[in-house]
């Protein structure tokens, strides 16, 4: 059920945008339909239906809250939802395939939970805690909560029924919470009857994402969701919310996304390390500014401002390899904000998580300019370029900055060793890494998609892992609309 009104990346990879438009207004009537039959049989009908797709990582994401350049592209699957209102001052939210195993797949929760005693709205904690056994719906509850506290909606009427289908595979970097998150947003704002920027929107979804649902706060997800175009990536200068353009891919070329179908424990974890000791290294590169007598900010309060030959020249041998919180509390006294994030106990490899900022944001400029040059020439050795660059960040990811993983190492080896000559230009671990999934850049012929199937098949008998391929693009949540159900 999950997956029957998805849309078909086989086809979505090899036909034309007005072809895709068929398929998904296919898959959202095939919904609307779904939804009608698991609607509250003692509510009023669904009234409007939105969708947001996944999002693919091609390059950058991880270095976003440096200021780096991210290239993302909207995946084929996606979320949609469906929404209306009650009048028993409940929310009652139905799963069709959001939902990981053991948690309930129906969930209803009051209004009031969205609020305090004393009338003021609930704190994105406590609203966080109702939801320990059903974490899925936090996405739903902080988007609420979002609305509420921004002002955007004054109360939530009698209630609210909403339908959600997924298939984004979950804890895969695919951007299954920022595209439910959209969708969802979308949504209320379109039953409830309020205008909502997009500006608002995503400072709404980030608020739920970072505030209720505990994920670390990214930058691109969510915009991606929003703004996608089939077929193409978009730039986003990770600098208050730049978005640079976007980049139609050269004829004949795309790129697919490949579920390892692994994601390690320590993710988070690890991932929250590598944000503080880049932070770290932040500050410590000013303050050595500072202390050489450098005027003016020329970070501009990001470190993907800091060219790899300047960083080499000036810095590098500077920052400590390594140093426990505790020890860097006590030597630099950093600022308010960035002393709460540090733990005392933990040691940071500050260096190597710094450069890695550093150096993707220069790869990702050069990667952009490769694409850039194969539609302007068709040379496609240029691809062979791009590819080497990808394959550099999937070394960083791992060796700079300890976010790989043994499955996704083989997987890329396997992508490698398969070769140019049969279409497979470059590979890499996306989204946060430690597992997840791998960004493939390839040709969009049979051969190249044959090949990748193999090396997909080669992965699962070392691992015993299932390796999945996910084709294809879709629009955005804005240029999908919303949909009014009669």
């Amino acid at each position: 059920m999950a997956g029957s009104a998805a849309v078909d990346e086989a086809t979505v990879g090899t036909t034309s945008a007005t072809a895709t438009q068929n398929v998904l207004e296919a898959g959202f009537l095939h919904f609307a339909e779904c939804c009608r039959s698991r609607w509250p049989s003692d509510q009023g009908r669904p009234m409007v239906v939105t969708r947001a797709p996944g999002r693919l990582d091609c390059m950058g994401g991880m270095a976003d809250f440096s200021g780096a350049l991210a290239l993302q592209l909207p995946l084929a699957r996606g979320v949609y939802v469906a929404a209306g209102r009650r009048e028993d001052q409940k929310v009652l939210v139905r799963s069709l395939g959001v939902t990981e195993s053991g948690q309930p797949a129906e969930v209803e929760f009051p209004l009031a939970a969205l609020y305090q005693a004393d009338g003021r709205a609930a704190t994105p904690s406590a609203l966080a805690a109702r939801f320990e056994s059903s974490p899925w719906v936090r996405h739903v509850a902080g988007v609420c909560l979002g609305m509420l506290r921004a002002g955007l909606v004054p109360h939530f009427g009698g209630g609210l029924s909403l339908v959600i289908q997924s298939d984004v595979p979950a804890r895969a970097g695919l951007g299954m919470s920022s595209a439910i998150q959209v969708a969802v947003a979308k949504a209320l704002a379109a039953v409830l009857e309020v205008e909502i920027s997009d500006g608002q929107l995503l400072s709404v979804c980030r608020e739920a994402n970072t505030h209720v649902v505990g994920a670390q706060p990214g930058l691109v997800d969510h915009q991606t969701c929003l703004w996608g175009e089939i077929g193409v990536l978009l730039q986003i200068r990770c600098q208050s919310d730049t978005m640079m353009g976007t980049l139609t891919l050269p004829q004949d070329v795309k790129f697919a996304a490949v579920d390892s179908g692994v994601r390690l424990a320590i993710y988070d974890r690890r991932y929250a390390d590598n944000r503080v000791s880049a932070l770290m290294g932040k500050f410590l590169i000013e303050r050595l500014m500072r202390t050489s007598g450098t005027n003016g900010d020329p970070l501009g309060g990001y470190l993907a401002n800091i060219a790899p030959s300047e960083y080499v020249r000036r810095f590098r041998n500077e920052l400590p390899v390594k140093m426990k919180g505790r020890d860097f509390l006590a030597e630099y006294d950093p600022p308010e904000g960035l002393a709460a994030s540090v733990d005392p106990g933990r040691i940071y490899k500050i260096r190597s998580r710094t450069e890695h900022h550093i150096y993707e944001n220069d790869r990702t400029h050069r990667f952009l300019e490769r694409l850039a040059r194969v539609r302007r020439t068709q040379d496609r050795a240029t691809l062979t370029e791009a590819g080497e660059l990808m394959y550099a960040s999937h070394w960083s990811y791992g060796q700079r900055c300890g976010m790989g993983s043994i499955e996704t190492d083989v997987l890329v080896s396997l992508i490698r060793g398969a070769g140019v000559a049969k279409g497979l230009f470059g590979a890499k671990v996306t989204g946060g890494g430690c597992g997840g999934a791998v960004a493939v850049l390839m040709s969009d012929t049979p051969t190249a998609q044959a090949t990748l199937d193999e090396a997909c098949a080669a992965y699962a008998a070392k691992t015993g892992k299932t390796a999945t391929v996910l084709r294809g693009s879709s629009p955005g949540a804005t240029a999908f609309g919303v949909r009014y159900l009669d």
